[in-house]
Formats: C-alpha cells, structure tokens, sequence
C-alpha cells in the first residue's frame, strides 16, 4: 500500500492534477466535513463504478485510526486498481495543519435519537446514519472476479 504525506497531498491538489480524491467513509460523515474537491460515494460498489481502474485514487477517512483506507486500498487492489495511495492521517491530520474542509453542518433541533444515532424523522444532514459506513471498513466490497 503506497502512502502519501499531508505535504504531497497539498502539492497534489494545489497542482490540480488529475487525481481522484476520495474519502472512504459513509456518506452522513463525507456531507458534515471533507477536503474540498474530495469525491464521496455511498458505498464501495458506487465507487468501483465511477472509478477507473486507470485512475490515480488517494483514499482517505477521518483520522488515521480508521481501518477503512485500508479496507479500500486493499479491496481496489483486488479488483485491478493499481494506482492507489492512502493518506493515512485523513482529515483530522488535515485540518491540524490549518488546510481547509467544507461541508454541512448538523441540522438544528435534531436532538431526538434513535439506537446508535438513527434520527427518526429528517435525520441529521438530511439523511443518513453517523454510525453506519455502508460498507467501507470492508464488509461492503464485492468480490474481485
């Protein structure tokens, strides 16, 4: 697994090239914060559809204590992706330096909680589970052929 520095990543993006930044979480966590430009997909097998096996893929999650990068790269290995680098301090490593993120913010009055953060009605961020990654800690992949 190739790794990428907070340093490397910033030149990257500030370089505009070509590669696809993706974070690899659920989507109720990428819509609250993500580096900008990041792609968020809402789940592993969205994202092996949009993504190119010929694309240049740099995974992240919200801090380096998350198994989902991993996951990912692993799993994108598996299915043929050979250009895949993870950025193992993820957002938290990010946003110390001081680097921007963007996203929504939680939706006030959303307080009334169902088992493990599950709201009952809007939801927080207009939909979706805190707690639930949809499959990238790396239950969701489906198999390599």
């Amino acid at each position: 697994m190739q790794l990428i520095t907070r340093e490397a990543l910033k030149a990257t993006l500030d370089a505009n090239d070509d590669s696809k930044l993706v974070m690899a979480v659920g989507p109720w966590e990428f819509r609250a914060k993500h580096i900008p430009g990041s792609l968020g997909f809402p789940s592993p097998r969205t994202a092996l559809n949009a993504l190119s096996r010929h694309d240049k893929i740099i995974l992240y999650a919200n801090d380096r204590y998350r198994g989902n990068t991993a996951a990912a790269a692993h799993a994108l290995a598996a299915h043929g992706y050979r250009n895949v680098r993870t950025y193992p301090g993820g957002l938290a490593d990010w946003e110390a330096a001081g680097y921007p993120v963007e996203g929504d913010t939680l939706v006030a009055g959303s307080t009334r909680r169902c088992p493990h953060g599950h709201s009952p009605l809007g939801r927080e961020l207009q939909g979706g589970c805190p707690h639930c990654d949809n499959g990238w800690s790396g239950y969701g992949w489906p198999p390599a052929d």
